[in-house]
């Protein structure tokens, strides 16, 4: 079983907003059974579901492509599915960074696709 929460992390300013972010990165919370579903399994979908080779120097930090990690297997896991993508000749400019303050997003960003009726 995993959640989710919208939010935003990765910047200094203290409780950011949508309309006042700092330098924060929207971000996705995942909370997750390990019994149930794998960091790695985790990571290969987040990998499958964003461009790893799009470049972050021309993107505010608003929108860059991140992954956080909470402990060193996770870094460890991160950095091993890195090596084997760019061994596939994929060019990643994805950040990895250690975890740091999660500031979970106004209410009206939580599940939004939910809200305005999509199913996926």
């Amino acid at each position: 079983m995993t959640d989710t929460v919208v939010g935003y992390t990765g910047g200094k300013k203290k409780n950011p907003t949508y309309r006042s972010m700092g330098d924060h990165t929207e971000a996705l919370k995942v909370t997750f059974d390990p019994s149930v579903v794998s960091f790695t399994q985790l990571l290969d979908k987040m990998f499958e579901e964003h461009d790893p080779s799009r470049p972050s120097k021309n993107c505010s930090s608003q929108y860059i492509n991140a992954v956080w990690f909470a402990s060193e297997a996770q870094k460890a896991a991160v950095l091993k599915k890195v090596a084997a993508l760019e061994d596939d000749g994929i060019e990643v400019n994805t950040r990895i960074a250690p975890r740091g303050d999660f500031y979970r997003a106004e209410e009206y960003h939580q599940k939004y696709y939910a809200k305005q009726g999509a199913r996926w």
